[in-house]
C-alpha cells in the first residue's frame, strides 16, 4: 500500500536545504512522461483508479491504482507495478487491450530519502512546485504519522490532495468555462 501526502512547494530550493540540513539523501533526479490510460468499459474517474505508464530514461513502470482510501492528512491507495525496458511493448499492449491513451503529465523530479520516508521534489508542467512524501507500508495509520512529522520538519503547509492529473482537468476545465 502507498502512503502519500502532496503539498504546494514553498519553493524547491528552499525544501532542497531543509531536506540537506536533516541529512537527506538524494537517491536520484529524473525526467517522466506519464501516461494516463482510458479504460474501455468502465470510468476510471468515477471508480477512482488509473493506469500510467511512466516512461523514463532507464525504466519504464506500468501501474495500476486502486481507489484511495482516505486517512486524515494522507491517502493510501494500492499500487501494482510492472517495471520494463521497453515502454513502447508495453503501450501497445495495453492499447491491444482496449485501452485508449488519456492524458499525458510531465515532469522533473529530485528524489530524496530520509528514515523510510521518499520526499519527491517536483516541478510539474503547467503546475509549477509540489513536495510528495511517501511510504510503502502495510500500516497506513504509523505511515500517516511518519509523514506528518517529515511534513513538519519541512514546514509544508499547503496540503494538495488532487492527483497531478485530477489538477490538470479541473485546469483544464477552468480554462473551458472562460
Amino acid at each position: 500500500m502507498e502512503v502519500e501526502s502532496k503539498f504546494r512547494s514553498p519553493g524547491n530550493d528552499k525544501v532542497e536545504k531543509a531536506l540537506a540540513k536533516l541529512g537527506a539523501e538524494l537517491v536520484s533526479e529524473e525526467e517522466t512522461e506519464d501516461v494516463y490510460f482510458r479504460h474501455p468499459g468502465r470510468d476510471f474517474g468515477k471508480t477512482d483508479e488509473a493506469l500510467r505508464l511512466r516512461k523514463r530514461a532507464d525504466v519504464s513502470e506500468l501501474t495500476y491504482k486502486g481507489p484511495r482510501m482516505r486517512l486524515e492528512h494522507t491517502k493510501a491507495r494500492e499500487e501494482v507495478t510492472l517495471r520494463t525496458g521497453d515502454a513502447l511493448a508495453a503501450q501497445r499492449i495495453v492499447e491491444r487491450l482496449g485501452f485508449t491513451e488519456f492524458m499525458t503529465v510531465r515532469k522533473k523530479r529530485r528524489n530524496f530519502r530520509y528514515d523510510k520516508v521518499r520526499v519527491a521534489v517536483d516541478l510539474v508542467d503547467g503546475l509549477g512546485e509540489y513536495v510528495e512524501l511517501e511510504l510503502i507500508t502495510e500500516e497506513p495509520r504509523r505511515a500517516e504519522a511518519l509523514i506528518e512529522q517529515m511534513r513538519a520538519e519541512l514546514s509544508l503547509t499547503d496540503l494538495e490532495p488532487r492527483t497531478y492529473l485530477e489538477m490538470i482537468l479541473d485546469g483544464s476545465a477552468r480554462n473551458e468555462r472562460k
